[in-house]
């Protein structure tokens, strides 16, 4: 009962934009039925034998030509239309999504206005009950037995309501329309029709193409040729083709920066760390914000479940750890990585780097630089760089963060994790305090270390300086404090809900580094009576027990992922996927001694793939933990719920924890 409770605001938003109608049946003999299923959903295009409407569900009331049907008495029924199906019922597709078809989000509109003007005669009573009687569960009633059994009468069908249950059309300027509302302190606020608070924006759509090519590049926008991406998928399984990919808008985004930064004028990176001023700041905001606008709708841009081997990272993103998981790269056919960046519109306005840009200097340098770093992998298609799925849904942030709060509780980091985050920590406070002009710095010195000289101090300051010359990540500016101070974001995204979430939205597997997100997903595991059962678990510990050579180099990353060396290891990995193997692994485990074979050959021609003498290459141990019934947590359960989101898993099938063990040129790296 809590968890209905907790979900029981579902549908509001969507009812009470659409068009309100209670009909009557006051003049005609036949009344309208009652059943165990009251609250009944009517799409013409989905009968009662077709997939969306097998009990106990209905085809979703997002969908356009989704009608709500709810009899309030024996004399009258309540029907709830989606706006842009009443105006034009002949032009939509009835099954795609509703325009903002977002389920939890605030939206004005007037409550005070229903259409009575309707009084039904039989037959057109009967056409309704019709449907009624085929959405019950097991009982209905009625006044009279004759009313029991609209079936009989002749000529009605699935489709016969379809006409009797749209609106008249005259009534329909009730609803909907623009939205201005000006409140006392000078602000407004705008919406459209659709619940939409900003214009769409028109630069985003596509045409979609009337015929494409086999080996043409795919009309989702992957990058992907159309043999290999959306060809044997159905369209409800495939992102948007009508509007830019996530993929499309990244590099919209990289070609912004670029040009706003004038590095494709011959800027280099030491110019950009010189010049980088509050202007810039706020252009790169703004071109995010207008790619990202609050109100889209990110579910039709994620990637779907596929027979892809795709897996989703969480953890640390920081330019100077993401090299470990870019170096999975060539184990996977597709990484989802989150934007580091802050959305100004999702934040309140004193951390806004539109409103504040000055104090987001370091940090925009950092998210620049990593963004930079995975430009080649975002282009290739084989990293789907994601914004923050809670950016569009403040029900969704503020829902995630209170279950955040009470799962984590008082809980502890990993004492070795909380050792790197110190570290990094560390360094960026060493970064800000040698940002400082000389007299600060002086003035800080002298404070500190009252023994040293005034040459020792100068020559201290001047050592400062030279590190700041040669990191990557140091403003080289003399005016960073002049408008107060920097805001330091340590992300570690997306946290254990949101990477469930997504991951079960894009049919994923969990990658991660972080030693206290592992330990969350292992308590996730499904247990059936309390036990937890690995039938993967003869292949997963030939996987486990293995070491294996990977690189922090991009350039060598992108090569290796183009190269077929890692074929054969991707192909085995697919293998122990639950979601890809849908008999449960048993062929594999009855195979084990084939799969140990291929195993070996596998790891062979990867690992013999790389030159040794290279200094990027590491150790790294990839376990795998594949628990029968995957890692499911009943929040996330109830945030897929509310996003309404379709067509996501049922649990999280697999998770991989990423473990560098060595440097193979230790004398090199840290």
């Amino acid at each position: 009962m809590m968890e209905m409770q907790s979900i029981r605001n579902l549908h509001c938003t969507i009812w009470t934009e659409g068009v309100r109608e209670i009909v009557s049946a006051e003049n005609s003999d036949t009344k309208f039925l009652i059943s165990d299923h009251p609250v009944t959903i009517y799409n013409h295009a989905c009968n009662p034998e077709h997939a969306l409407c097998k009990y106990p569900t209905d085809p979703s009331i997002q969908l356009k030509a989704s009608q709500t049907l709810f009899p309030l008495d024996k004399n009258h029924c309540l029907i709830l239309t989606n706006l842009e199906y009443a105006k034009s019922p002949g032009l939509i597709d009835p099954i795609e999504m509703r325009t903002h078809s977002k389920l939890m989000r605030k939206s004005l509109v007037r409550t005070d206005k229903y259409i009575r003007t309707r009084k039904l005669n039989d037959s057109e009573v009967s056409a309704i009950n019709l449907v009624l009687k085929a959405k019950a569960k097991r009982y209905i009633a009625a006044e009279k037995k004759e009313w029991l059994y609209p079936e009989r009468q002749a000529n009605l069908t699935w489709d016969s309501a379809k006409k009797i249950l749209l609106p008249p059309e005259d009534e329909l300027y009730h609803f909907g329309g623009e939205t201005f509302v000006g409140y006392e302190d000078g602000t407004t606020l705008y919406q459209d029709e659709f619940g939409r608070e900003s214009p769409e924006n028109k630069y985003l759509r596509k045409e979609i193409p009337k015929k494409i090519g086999r080996n043409q590049l795919c009309g989702c926008g992957s990058g992907r040729k159309y043999k290999q991406c959306c060809l044997d998928k159905p369209e409800k399984d495939r992102p948007a083709w009508d509007v830019l990919s996530i993929r499309e808008r990244n590099i919209i985004l990289y070609r912004g920066v670029y040009d706003i930064l004038g590095i494709n004028k011959g800027k280099t990176w030491n110019d950009v760390r010189r010049e980088l001023s509050n202007d810039q700041i706020v252009d790169i905001y703004n071109l995010y914000w207008s790619l990202w606008q609050i109100e889209t709708d990110i579910f039709k841009l994620l990637p779907k479940p596929d027979n892809r081997l795709r897996v989703l990272y969480t953890g640390m993103l920081d330019p100077r750890t993401i090299v470990f998981p870019l170096a999975t790269i060539p184990c996977f056919d597709e990484i989802i990585i989150q934007h580091p960046f802050v959305h100004p519109k999702a934040v309140n306005k004193e951390f806004s780097p539109i409103e504040n840009p000055h104090q987001h200097k370091y940090q925009t340098l950092k998210n620049i630089l990593f963004f930079l770093s995975i430009e080649p992998f975002v282009r290739s298609g084989q990293i789907n760089f994601i914004p923050d799925l809670c950016m569009f849904d403040n029900y969704l942030h503020r829902e995630m963060i209170n279950m955040a709060e009470s799962r984590r509780g008082n809980q502890p980091i990993d004492e070795s994790e909380m050792q790197r985050m110190m570290k990094l920590g560390e360094d960026d406070f060493a970064r800000t305090m040698r940002g400082q002009t000389k007299e600060q710095l002086k003035h800080q010195i002298a404070r500190s270390s009252p023994e040293l000289s005034g040459k020792e101090i100068d020559n201290l300051i001047e050592y400062m300086k030279g590190l700041n010359d040669n990191d990557p990540l140091a403003l080289l500016q003399n005016d960073l404090y002049e408008e107060g101070g920097q805001l330091m974001i340590s992300s570690m995204s997306p946290n254990f809900e949101m990477a469930l979430f997504t991951a079960q939205i894009t049919g994923s597997a969990i990658l991660t580094d972080s030693e206290t997100r592992w330990d969350e997903f292992v308590r996730s595991q499904s247990a059936s009576g309390g036990q937890i059962s690995y039938p993967m678990k003869p292949v997963t510990d030939i996987i486990n027990n293995h070491q294996y050579t990977l690189s922090a180099d991009s350039n060598l990353n992108l090569d290796q992922a183009v190269m077929a060396k890692f074929g054969a290891l991707r192909k085995l990995f697919r293998e122990i996927s639950p979601k890809m193997n849908e008999k449960q692994s048993e062929s594999s485990v009855s195979q084990f001694d084939k799969f140990n074979s291929d195993f070996e050959e596998g790891t062979k021609s990867a690992n013999g793939s790389y030159n040794t003498q290279e200094e990027s290459l590491f150790k790294a141990r990839l376990k795998f933990l594949v628990p029968q019934g995957g890692f499911t947590h009943n929040n996330v359960q109830r945030l897929l719920i509310k996003s309404g989101s379709s067509g996501h898993l049922s649990n999280v099938p697999m998770s991989i924890f990423l473990e560098p063990t060595e440097w193979l040129k230790d004398d090199t790296r840290q």
